[in-house]
């Protein structure tokens, strides 16, 4: 287990995960408490306390059944053909993160428990049963590759970045 992602990660015990989404298949997840922030363009925005971006493999999970996984951004939810980044349309991922965004608002959901392995992988277990699971999944001899990184928005703060550097994980 590496004890300095578990460090960081738990700083999310006890927050609540406010929304999902995708640019363009890269994941981001919101948690904690929403401030407001002001936008280049002017007025104002919220968002969460932390945010999660994963650029690796990941799935969530409910009982013994994927609920949405990265493989859903690249099918059309419609007839899961593959999807055209260059054309209109939803992706499945799409479809089920509206689903499960619509759950977060109306319940909180909320992180109770952090677990680490030694390559960069994790899986935060969430209040309902609904688990998150990160699994990076490329040789780490390959070129610098980031996994995922962990970071509090819209503040000067160092972002928390977990990639591939000369043959192994660094974070």
């Amino acid at each position: 287990m590496n004890e300095s992602h578990r460090k960081i990660l738990s700083k999310l015990i006890g927050s609540r995960l406010r929304q999902i989404g995708r640019a363009p298949d890269m994941l981001w997840m919101s948690f904690g408490e929403l401030r407001e922030v002001p936008l280049k363009r002017g007025g104002t925005h919220q968002i969460g306390q932390w945010a999660l971006h994963v650029q690796t493999a990941w799935r969530f999970v409910r009982e013994s059944a994927i609920v949405l996984g990265i493989t859903d951004v690249y099918h059309y939810a419609e007839d899961g053909a593959a999807f055209d980044w260059d054309k209109d349309g939803e992706s499945r991922f799409d479809c089920h993160a509206a689903e499960l965004n619509e759950g977060f608002e109306a319940e909180a959901e909320i992180v109770t428990k952090v677990t680490c392995d030694d390559v960069g992988g994790f899986s935060l277990y969430l209040k309902s049963g609904l688990r998150f699971d990160v699994f990076p999944c490329i040789a780490f001899s390959s070129p610098d590759f980031e996994f995922w990184r962990f970071f509090e928005p819209a503040t000067e703060n160092d972002h928390y970045v977990v990639e591939t550097i000369e043959g192994r994980t660094k974070g």
